[in-house]
This record gives structure tokens, sequence and C-alpha cells, in this order.
């Protein structure tokens, strides 16, 4: 597999990313209406159960749906990336693998934080110390999320493959971590659009949300064109 990038190509992976990342925070705070009968506070990336939740030690469920949710997007990438013959489906596994972030989600772990940490504190709460539980918790992450980064540049034939994989792992947390943690959480910090209207989500989150899906629907053949000769 040679890949080329292209503007659009990147537009509509941004696109996906944002999108992915929401339904992440969805899954998370759904689950957790379900466990409390309402919603918590929340912003683009944090979250917090109903305060007056019936059941706040079953917290880790809500926790851990997410990084389930992430890895079943980057192992259906690396399925499709891996058995699919048709270029219209494995050129899009390919960013399926990525757009879940998963170098954040080993990176996160590495320096003690992320939800894994969190749901491993419960579960082994009686059996692991604190530094035991993030050191586990980093382990597990990275043997989930790593095999398919490795699936992908085991499938590249560019020259300096390795610096494509390197890219398409750090550069979208650093890109997307200042525009969704700094910019857009300050928005939410400063009162704009900070109401939450439905989904106990702020009208900011869900304007954006929108406005990711539909840019990702009309630029969804662009993730395609990274691998073959149309581009644009």
């Amino acid at each position: 597999m040679t890949i080329r990038i292209s503007k659009g190509y990147l537009l509509a992976l941004a696109a996906l990313m944002l999108v992915t990342g929401e339904i992440h925070e969805q899954v998370h705070i759904n689950v957790g209406y379900f466990l409390c009968g309402g919603y918590g506070e929340r912003n683009f990336n944090a979250w917090a159960l109903a305060k007056d939740c019936a059941l706040p030690e079953w917290k880790f469920l809500a926790t851990a749906v997410g990084p389930v949710f992430s890895y079943l997007m980057m192992w259906t990438g690396a399925f499709l990336l891996l058995r699919s013959s048709s270029k219209d489906r494995r050129a899009p596994g390919f960013s399926l693998i990525f757009a879940p972030l998963p170098f954040a989600r080993i990176f996160t772990a590495v320096m003690g934080g992320g939800d894994e940490k969190v749901v491993f504190l419960k579960i082994f709460e009686n059996r692991l110390s604190v530094q035991s539980g993030k050191i586990a918790a980093a382990f597990f992450v990275a043997a989930v999320c790593l095999p398919p980064v490795l699936i992908a540049w085991s499938k590249l034939k560019n020259r300096f493959a390795w610096l494509y994989i390197a890219g398409f792992c750090v550069l979208p947390m650093v890109v997307l971590g200042f525009y969704v943690l700094t910019f857009l959480n300050s928005l939410l910090a400063a009162g704009f659009l900070s109401s939450a209207a439905i989904l106990g989500t702020p009208t900011l989150v869900l304007v954006h949300f929108l406005l990711a899906a539909a840019v990702l629907f009309f630029a969804r053949h662009r993730l395609s064109e990274i691998e073959g000769r149309n581009f644009g």
C-alpha cells in the first residue's frame, strides 16, 4: 500500500477524528446517564456523573466503555487493512486505525492518566497499589493500541514509512489537542453556547459535532484517495 496525502484527505481525516472523539464522549456520558438517571457536567474531553447519582461506585463502567469503543474502531480499521482486497475499504481502514488517536491513548497511559488507569485501579483496588495500577494500565493500553499501528506500518510501501506513521500518531494529538483542549474548551469555560440542550451536552459541542459530521459526510470519499492516483 503506497499512500499520498492530499489536502482533501487531511480534511476528511480531521473530521473523522473529531466525530470519533465526540462519539467516544457520548458513549461515556450515556452509560453514566443509565447508571445515574441524569447527566453530569462535561466539556469537549472531560465528563462527570450526575451529582445525585445513585450508583457512583459503578462509574468505572461508564469510564470503560469509551476506550472499548476506541479499541473497536482501531481494530476494525486493522481488519479492513489486513483482509479487504478493495481499495475503497482498505484505505478508510487505514484512517480508522488513527482516528481514535491510539498514540494519545498510549502516551496518556504512560504518563499515568487516562480512562484505563481509572478502570484498573477500581477493579484491582485491593490488589494493586496506585503506581502498580498505572503501570498495568500502561502495558494494557500499549498491548491493545500498538498492534493496529504496527499493522498499518507493515502495509506501507512508502519510502521512510515510519515517518508517515509517526506523523499520523503525533501530529493529530498535538494539533487537535490544542484545538479541542485549549481553544474549544476555553470557549465553553467562557460561557459561549455552554448550556446543555440535549444529551447533557453543551450546545457548542453539539454544533461542532454536527459540523464535523457534515464535513465527514461530504468529504468521505477523500478517505479512499490516500491510496491510488485520484488526489485533489
